[in-house]
């Protein structure tokens, strides 16, 4: 095709046909020209195209990871709710009764002890930190963007109040190991009956009514604030499907 045009040309120029010349080169260079554009539009439309597969293989990874975000999230809120609150309140009832005295403290701090915490979540971030440090997120729609960067934060601050209520009681828990035994402590009877005699009941009692109302604190915050992340988390879940929909 090049060696066409060249030999029109010369042809041309070699007849003296000079306004035919012009003519055909003025034609020329506007073939050319379309030949430009028509490139670059399929270049963009192939580029359009590859984003938006990247865009689809994102928007499937973030709804698995969400996906799994929720139910462990749900188990986890469960757990709280049904093995560490209900167990908390009832020992709270107890110690708020006009007839409970600090003896009897003394001996559900015996009998019982003081229980950990499960208050810890797992979020499964892979695709959000890829998108963040690829700067692909920007295949996304702006009020999508807004949703996944919300949630996010709303994350990292339910971590980070969860992680301060943890070492709060945490610190609360060692101190009161370090000081008391439990019945899941491994002693016999005759020692463990031996410690707990000789245990001051009134400094037991300001300890083991702190840790518990300590405990309860980080139980419900953590319920709250992951009953919030798993709403948001869901609603982006919806949103992200809708978008595959739609497309």
């Amino acid at each position: 095709m090049i060696k066409f045009f060249r030999k029109t040309r010369q042809n041309l120029l070699s007849e003296g046909k000079t306004e035919k010349y012009l003519k055909y080169a003025i034609g020329e260079i506007f073939l050319v020209v379309i030949g430009i554009l028509i490139a670059v539009q399929i270049n963009s439309w192939h580029t359009a195209l590859k984003k938006e597969e990247l865009k689809t293989t994102y928007t499937s990874n973030l709804i698995n990871d969400l996906t799994k975000d929720t139910i462990q999230l749900k188990a986890r809120i469960r757990n709280n709710e049904d093995r560490f609150l209900k167990r908390i309140d009832s020992l709270k009832v107890i110690i708020a009764d006009e007839t409970t005295t600090v003896n009897d403290i003394k001996s559900m701090g015996k009998k019982l002890g003081v229980s950990g915490l499960r208050t810890l979540n797992t979020y499964n971030n892979n695709t959000f930190n890829i998108l963040i440090s690829s700067g692909n997120i920007d295949l996304f729609d702006e009020d999508v963007i807004q949703k996944i960067m919300q949630l996010n934060r709303l994350q990292n601050f339910q971590t980070d109040v969860a992680n301060g209520n943890r070492e709060s009681y945490f610190s609360l828990y060692s101190n009161y190991l370090q000081r008391y035994l439990g019945n899941y402590n491994e002693v016999n009877e005759a020692i463990n009956n031996e410690v707990w005699d000789n245990v001051d009941a009134m400094e037991h009692a300001c300890i083991y009514i702190n840790a518990i109302n300590i405990q309860r604190h980080s139980v419900t915050r953590y319920i709250e604030l992951s009953n919030d992340v798993l709403i948001k988390t869901e609603e982006l879940i919806k949103t992200l499907k809708s978008s595959i929909e739609t497309e």
